[in-house]
């Protein structure tokens, strides 16, 4: 499969062109066009395991690139964790993406990208100079995508990360999670904010120089490597349920929405031949996207912080790559994608709403879910909610929400007993680049 850039007229380019480069013009890669899945999987499939589907779709996508013995590994590898369906109520039955080693759906996409990112990397795949023995990873977040891509990447040879956050904004707990890792780990607290840790990324990829003596990459949701594989849990979601209701049912997914990865996800499961009937995309207060399909204004707002902390955005990062992923016009998006959008009273009332109905308890970022299912279900549909974040990841949100102390999973906790290995680093781009170059 070739991929092309949404931005900038270029030839089309191979995987490892993709992932181990920035788009040109500033934009994403996408596929030239994504593998339709023959009618006789989906004859087959409801009874397969995820490692299983997952190579089936990772051979149309990848295969021709990576070796089918070497793709096997990888696949295996990643998900080695389940993603049971739990069933909230008689038509709505949540996909529970958050069984992966730090509880979020993110373990998806990354742990697969790590080792498609190591493979293709030893393979020389960017046909560059055999100086170039390493990767370096780069990645700004709040703390959750910088705990799954830590986490993900720990130990993966010839692989240096750095997970560049400011300072006071994740939580001990989070922090914990990248922080005492070590290694080729490299948590970088950034005296500023958010916006300066995403410069600092930019100023990186774009800086000739230092692309000449060190291979960067990024592993947020803008490589293609990462949001590929989050194809496979819709697809394994729809085998559980024609397992359970029959191959007759109309699936609706709601999808919590923040740099819209996820929500590419599901389109392409689409484009690849997945029955879902409608995507509705749930976001919180910061609602770019519902303004956008609204009035088409694509300015930059600030983010809010609201109780779903990981929807927390301005302009998605995603959005170019929607676009295209659609069909290429803002109203191809508005006949394939629905938005809503929810304030934190709505998140409060979701959490504590669902818990009192079903006796289930549901993130902040799975609420918005739960009331989109709630107030958007049409006769005769089913509901998919993709939970994304096991409650304790919302630690303290939880707790204030419900009012109840809810313990930390073993999972979590265990990264709290840590030694503390972050790194202060300027909002400067010349200490970025002098820590880079120490570690090469």
């Amino acid at each position: 499969m070739r991929y092309t850039a949404t931005r900038q007229s270029c030839n089309s380019v191979s995987l490892g062109e993709a992932v181990l480069h920035s788009s040109p013009g500033g934009g994403l890669f996408v596929p030239d066009k994504l593998p339709v899945i023959p009618a006789p999987f989906f004859m087959n499939f409801s009874g397969m395991t995820l490692p299983e589907i997952a190579y089936v779709l990772a051979d149309r996508l990848f295969g021709d690139d990576v070796d089918s013995a070497s793709l096997k590994k990888v696949v295996d590898d990643a998900f080695d964790f389940p993603a049971p369906l739990v069933r909230l109520s008689d038509n709505i039955y949540a996909i529970e993406l958050f069984h992966g080693p730090t509880l979020t759906f993110k373990d998806f996409g990354v742990r697969f990208m790590a080792r498609l990112l190591s493979h293709l990397h030893s393979g020389r795949a960017m046909n560059r100079s055999k100086r170039l023995s390493k990767l370096h990873v780069l990645v700004a977040t709040n703390g959750n995508t910088g705990s799954a891509v830590a986490n993900g990447f720990a130990g993966v040879g010839n692989v240096e990360v750095y997970i560049l956050f400011p300072r006071g904004k994740a939580g001990r707990q989070l922090e914990a999670q990248f922080t005492t890792l070590g290694g080729n780990i490299h948590a970088l607290e950034v005296q500023g904010t958010i916006d300066d840790c995403h410069s600092l990324v930019a100023q990186a990829y774009a800086d000739p120089a230092l692309n000449a003596v060190a291979a960067l990459t990024s592993a947020n949701s803008i490589n293609i490597a990462r949001l590929l594989p989050q194809t496979f849990y819709y697809f394994y979601a729809m085998a559980q349920l024609r397992q359970r209701l029959g191959d007759k049912i109309k699936v609706t997914a709601a999808v919590p929405a923040g740099n819209l990865g996820n929500v590419c996800a599901a389109v392409a499961a689409r484009s690849m031949g997945l029955d879902l009937q409608r995507i509705i995309a749930c976001e919180n207060a910061n609602d770019f996207l519902c303004q956008w399909l609204r009035t088409g204004r694509d300015d930059t707002p600030r983010a809010i912080p609201t109780l779903a902390c990981a929807a927390d955005k301005g302009r998605p990062s995603n959005l170019d790559r929607l676009v295209h992923l659609c069909g290429g016009t803002p109203d191809d998006v508005r006949r394939k994608v629905e938005g809503v959008s929810y304030d934190d009273s709505h998140i409060i009332n979701a959490v504590n709403g669902c818990y009192e109905e079903t006796g289930y308890t549901i993130d902040p970022h799975g609420a918005l879910a739960w009331q989109a299912l709630r107030d958007n279900l049409r006769a005769g549909e089913t509901g998919l909610l993709m939970a994304t974040a096991h409650p304790a990841r919302s630690l303290t949100a939880m707790n204030a929400i419900t009012g109840r102390a809810m313990d930390l999973p073993l999972q979590l906790t265990r990264f709290m007993n840590g030694s503390d290995l972050r790194k202060p680093l300027l909002p400067s781009y010349n200490a970025l680049r002098e820590f880079i170059l120490n570690n090469l």
